[in-house]
């Protein structure tokens, strides 16, 4: 199936000391210091519909989401059965970051050795969006780890004799299902291991068949996927291969690296080269194998983005499920380059890549810059300047679901908007208020109010007594609260 492979070390026992160095380092990533952030806001909303009713939660996620049910429900399970502290429930998500890193092993392992093994398995285990994902309850771990385990099982089955074969169809039949219940892009997933199927049918057919059970398992869910997909992908207008497609793809494969880098001429584009070139190489050598087609993951996100008017590959995070393959194909390109003649040349390639994804999961690990926002931080502030009677407006409901029970925010009024259509009432409330001071919470304002209408309105009518940032480099990251007084009474 596959094409011969570079050798390498002395063994399957000595390759395995690097998949354990591998797990080491990543389990140390993910696990250092996880219960201790604030909630995400996408981890708020996860926790607040998980904990409804089954009927309720249905429901709300055929409204109110964009993706399939599982992870939701066994959120729900797993909040029941344990009732845990909200932010220990990562250790569930940081667990899956581990089998993406033993399964993209196993897979480099079984097509293109040890060499290309252990190096995708320490660029898996470092990529800091990875790490990033995987320190966060939500189903991208999750999607990720099971597209990986999917892809070797796949492997692993197809180089089985064939009377051992159908345990490793069976398992790759429920990490399939499973995936494109976890998350739509699952169902890419399959369809690029169908394609793979058909150019040898009458050993890869169980492929085909566990597609066709997967689709039979979703008719229950037809009914909710009809409502969600007018409105899924949150696309306003058609995608396009344009400036924004780059940062997606330089912040999902080399991510928090510093502000000078992105200043460079053309790097997001450079970034992009580089990752067409270990795709290409990559696909070359795996010719023989599914990589290819597991490759294909990132352009078909991309091509179905612009046909569909989808937005599937134009945030960092959806791109996360394509991230082993590259880590394999680069993996496999420095394998290749390891001759007695070029082997300082494929040491220098594989170390830099390495020492830049350590530097980048350093940086997200240990410096709030490159961190997602601090809720516990503007919390603190508005308990250390607060008064009774203050108003708070938070200019996304998403961190309302986060800040809602904070100390400093559950005695205040809260009023918060996503849409135009929410402006009118509040800037009704606030004029009607005109002795309450109000603070003005800022977070994505590019995406609810981006020509800053409440706040402008408040600026030209109140003093300003307050101001506080919580500067990010990613824009989507970044926090500012304002703090404006009581309207100046007008002399008679």
């Amino acid at each position: 199936m596959s094409p011969p492979r570079p050798r390498w070390g002395s063994g399957q026992a000595s390759d395995g000391v690097w998949l354990g160095l591998a797990l080491v380092v990543g389990a140390l990533l993910r696990f250092w210091d996880l219960p201790s952030a604030s909630l995400y806001s996408d981890e708020a909303f996860t926790f607040d519909v998980a904990r409804l009713p089954l009927p309720a939660l249905l429901q709300t996620l055929a409204r109110h989401d964009f993706h399939p049910p599982l992870f939701y429900l066994s959120a729900h399970v797993l909040m029941l059965a344990l009732r845990w502290p909200l932010t220990h429930y990562r250790f569930f998500t940081a667990l899956c970051g581990l089998v993406t890193i033993a399964a993209t092993w196993a897979f480099a392992r079984g097509c293109a050795g040890a060499l290309a093994a252990a190096i995708a398995a320490l660029c898996v285990a470092l990529a800091p969006a990875l790490v990033q994902y995987d320190r966060l309850f939500r189903m991208h771990a999750v999607a990720v780890a099971l597209s990986a385990l999917s892809w070797w099982l796949l492997v692993q089955a197809l180089g089985e004799a064939r009377r051992r074969r159908w345990p490793w169809w069976l398992a790759y039949g429920l990490a399939v299902a499973l995936l494109c219940y976890t998350d739509y892009l699952g169902l890419i997933v399959l369809g690029l291991q169908c394609a793979f199927a058909l150019f040898a049918l009458r050993r890869r057919w169980p492929v085909l068949a566990a597609g066709a059970g997967t689709a039979l398992l979703y008719v229950p869910w037809l009914w909710a996927l009809r409502a969600q997909f007018p409105l899924g992908g949150l696309a306003t207008s058609r995608p396009a291969l344009d400036a924004s497609l780059l940062a997606a793809i330089r912040a999902a494969f080399v991510a928090d690296v510093p502000d000078a880098w992105l200043h460079l001429p053309a790097f997001d584009t450079l970034v992009a080269l580089g990752v067409l070139v270990v795709g290409l190489s990559g696909a070359w050598f795996g010719r023989k194998t599914p990589l290819p087609f597991w490759l294909a993951m990132l352009p078909a996100q991309i091509l179905l983005s612009v046909v569909l008017a989808k937005n599937l590959a134009y945030f960092p995070r959806y791109l996360l499920i394509a991230l082993p393959a590259f880590a394999v194909a680069f993996g496999w390109s420095v394998a290749a380059l390891w001759t007695p003649q070029r082997r300082i040349v494929a040491s220098a390639v594989a170390g830099i890549a390495i020492v830049v994804l350590a530097f980048g999961t350093s940086q997200l690990l240990f410096d709030p810059y490159y961190q997602f926002p601090d809720w516990y931080a503007v919390d603190a502030l508005v308990l250390q300047h607060a008064r009774p009677g203050d108003a708070i407006v938070l200019d996304a409901a998403y961190e309302f679901e986060v800040v809602r029970n904070y100390q400093g925010f559950r005695k205040h009024r809260l009023l918060k908007f996503m849409n135009p259509s929410d402006f009118g009432a509040i800037e009704g409330w606030i004029s009607a208020h005109p002795q309450q001071r109000i603070w003005y919470v800022e977070h994505q304002n590019f995406y609810w109010d981006p020509q800053r209408r409440i706040e402008t309105s408040l600026a030209e009518r109140r003093p300003q007594v307050l101001t506080w940032r919580e500067p990010r480099q990613a824009p989507v990251d970044a926090v500012r609260v304002s703090l404006y007084d009581r309207i100046p009474m007008t002399k008679k």
